[in-house]
């Protein structure tokens, strides 16, 4: 008996019950992601009792219901590991299978091969394995066998559903229950978007952001993987167990997104990391509009917090439940922006600002759209070299004022106007009491700019490493922190503890712009020069951006190789971006250069241009390594107290 006769486009063919097997295709196949959906629900859809419809299948088709259910899965299985570009875990979920490695095994036993291979494999040795040939159930379905399962199956299948079915659904529950109360931390994944349109990707990406940011206001809840950490796993192929592993959370939420004419449609199911084991799933459709889209986001929360017993306070509830914007076209706008942003190259920040700038035209008091554009302008006109620093920073101000006006509690924000404060206002008095403020109440944040990079520019190492730790404790796969932390390593003189950091995260984060730009740096103020330029080499590989530090990096080591032309050309290309008011700060990183070459008469001569350029690095000044030979000169003393590093007490560093 051939496999092919549980495919979801031939059933119709044939001439014997086709009016049943119809029906029950079509309920199978409407539940298809459902894996709660089982014999029970299959006889009832279709209004005969279990038995009853046991009977007509094994006289239409010599197939027990559970076999014919589980069958037309596999068949829809092979058909979308054929034609998409999803994972077999992925898939085992689509098609109704709680546990990937169940699927596995069900789909090994009925094609000989396993849901991995079937990319391997050419269309003929496809349609071979489609049309039964090499599968056990093919081989084996003699009509003897068929005559005994005909008299014996009933009787087991109702012996195993008296006597053990009940019991084994309690302990099933039971277990879910003890690993669900196990551990209150997970792992939001991006949705996938199952749209049917590759342009509405940032739907998907910002329903799955919007319901990590209204999880992470839950207290109870032990961890919430950030947004930035869980876009690396979008089109992985790494397991379960091995994504909540690295991100060290319990549980993961996985699901897809649609959209039918007004209609969206989320499906979500919740697996627990290590076990796999199948805790929830659910289905939520709304119309599309600003209203119905937030109530998905808010019922996801609450669903996935009862789950998890994460209580809910009276306060939190009414920060999940807020509707940032009452416009459906204004949230429109800034879903498109932040899926801009997160590409973060000049030209899709460019498009950030745009889409921004028309969503608060239709919303002037949607907050989220004034903070996201605050970042894109002060991003670019720090170390990128995008947008004109005073520009930026202007900008980013202007943004920041009117959403703390707006809201003015909001954390967030808050934080995010101090760094500028310290970065491009060099504004310490500000910025000192802000800082020791949020030592005493701190809050995570994925720009972590006073606890990691002002703690260290002011000399407080362990402060910084600690407070590191504890934001990794949050979010391990938040590469730069680890840098930040070799960083501090460095400065407190343990440089083999840095180094040994380095080493132990590389090969998590060979692909993380940030981290590679600071463990280049690092590696290079350890001496270790190879592994800088390995770091640099991946950088300029894989990424289009070519800020100042990089250009100086390739400058220092052209010089080290002995290539003249290669260093004219790197000196050239800083200078032109010095004459262009270009930020990402050339004349500092000029400045760097003359020092490796000893010659601190012209380093001097660019350290008072990046001065009166007021760049951003000049924050780097007292802990700057490459400047320590300066640091008695007067010059040197002068422009340390016209930054303002002497109102805070510090002194020149020995």
């Amino acid at each position: 008996m051939s496999t092919d006769r549980y495919s979801h486009k031939d059933f119709q063919e044939k001439p014997l019950g086709d009016t049943l097997v119809d029906k029950l295709t079509f309920e199978i196949e409407s539940n298809l992601n459902n894996d709660q959906f089982g014999v029970n629900g299959l006889a009832q859809a279709v209004g005969m009792s279990r038995s009853s419809l046991h009977r007509k299948l094994q006289r239409l088709l010599g197939v027990s219901t559970s076999q014919f259910i589980r069958e037309y899965r596999l068949k829809r299985a092979m058909e979308i590991l054929r034609n998409e570009g999803i994972t077999a875990s992925e898939t085992a979920y689509r098609v109704g299978f709680s546990s990937p490695t169940y699927f596995n095994t069900c789909f090994h036993k009925f094609y000989g091969i396993t849901p991995g291979e079937v990319k391997s494999k050419n269309s003929n040795e496809i349609e071979n394995l489609i049309h039964g040939q090499g599968t056990t159930i093919a081989k084996n379905n003699t009509k003897k066998r068929l005559l005994w399962a005909l008299i014996l199956l009933p009787v087991f299948v109702l012996a195993i559903f008296y006597f053990f079915g009940r019991d084994a659904k309690d302990n099933q529950e039971s277990k879910k229950n003890e690993i669900n109360i196990g551990g209150k931390s997970i792992a939001v994944l991006p949705l996938k978007n199952w749209t049917g349109n590759p342009d509405l990707e940032y739907i998907s990406d910002g329903m799955t952001d919007a319901v990590i940011s209204r999880l992470a206001k839950i207290e109870a809840m032990d961890k919430v993987a950030p947004f930035a950490s869980v876009l690396q796993y979008k089109d992985t192929e790494k397991t379960i167990p091995e994504i909540t592993k690295e991100l060290k959370v319990a549980n993961l939420l996985l699901g897809n997104l649609q959209i039918s004419g007004n209609q969206i449609k989320i499906n979500l199911q919740m697996i627990h990391g290590s076990s796999n084991v199948h805790l929830w799933s659910e289905e939520y459709t709304k119309e599309w509009k600003s209203d119905e889209i937030f109530k998905i986001q808010f019922e996801v929360v609450e669903a996935i917090a009862k789950k998890m017993k994460a209580t809910i306070s009276e306060n939190e509830m009414v920060a999940i439940q807020k509707i940032p914007t009452k416009s459906k076209q204004a949230y429109s706008y800034f879903l498109q922006a932040e899926f801009q942003r997160n590409k973060a190259n000049e030209s899709t920040y460019d498009n950030a600002i745009e889409l921004y700038e028309k969503s608060i035209a239709i919303d002037s008091s949607f907050v989220e759209a004034y903070t996201s554009q605050a970042r894109v302008w002060s991003f670019g006109g720090l170390v990128w070299g995008i947008f004109d620093e005073r520009t930026a920073w202007e900008n980013t101000k202007r943004l920041l004022e009117k959403a703390l006006e707006i809201d003015p509690d909001n954390k967030e924000v808050e934080e995010e106007l101090y760094s500028g404060y310290f970065y491009y206002d060099w504004n310490f008095g500000l910025v000192e009491p802000y800082y020791q403020k949020i030592l005493k109440d701190s809050y995570y944040d994925n720009t972590p700019s006073l606890v990691a990079d002002y703690a260290i520019k002011t000399g407080r190492y362990l402060q910084a490493a600690k407070a590191m730790d504890e934001l990794l404790l949050i979010d391990p796969s938040f590469g730069v922190l680890f840098c930040f932390k070799a960083e501090a390593f460095m400065f407190l003189d343990r440089p083999d503890e840095a180094l040994e950091l380095l080493e132990s995260t590389n090969s998590l984060y060979d692909d993380n712009f940030w981290y590679l730009r600071e463990s280049a740096k690092i590696y290079f103020y350890l001496g270790e020069y190879e592994k800088s330029e390995k770091q640099l080499n991946k950088i300029l590989s894989k990424f289009s951006d070519y800020p100042p530090i990089l250009i100086w990096l390739n400058l220092v080591y052209a010089q080290m190789d002995g290539s003249q032309n290669e260093v004219n050309k790197h000196l050239e290309e800083l200078f032109t971006k010095y004459n262009e008011g270009s930020s990402g700060s050339p004349a500092w990183f000029i400045t760097l250069y003359y020092c490796t070459l000893n010659d601190y008469e012209r380093a001097f001569e660019w350290l008072n241009k990046s001065y009166e350029r007021h760049e951003v690095e000049m924050t780097w000044l007292r802990e700057e390594p490459l400047l320590t030979p300066l640091r008695n000169d007067p010059r040197y003393v002068d422009l340390y107290g016209k930054v303002g590093f002497l109102s805070m007490g510090l002194p020149i560093k020995n």
